[in-house]
């Protein structure tokens, strides 16, 4: 627990992607949950950079599966 808030305080809040919560419209702080997502995002970011190359529709699939992935748990 406590790594990953320290990570957060140092990298990741400026990775930080709330999720769409039509019924909390005014979250403005991440809970611990969107600090994990936001680090798990990041790291599979970071092991898919090898397909930067890549056509366009396949850096959408790549950005969905990334996006996939990080929330789940």
């Amino acid at each position: 627990y406590s790594l990953i808030v320290v990570w957060f305080h140092e990298h990741g809040h400026r990775h930080v992607e709330f999720p769409d919560r039509p019924w909390y419209p005014q979250k403005q702080w991440p809970s611990f949950a969107d600090m994990l997502t936001t680090l798990r995002r990041q790291s599979f970011e970071e092991r898919l950079a090898l397909a930067a190359n890549c056509p366009p529709s396949q850096k959408r699939t790549i950005t969905q599966l990334t996006s996939f992935l990080s929330l789940a748990g």
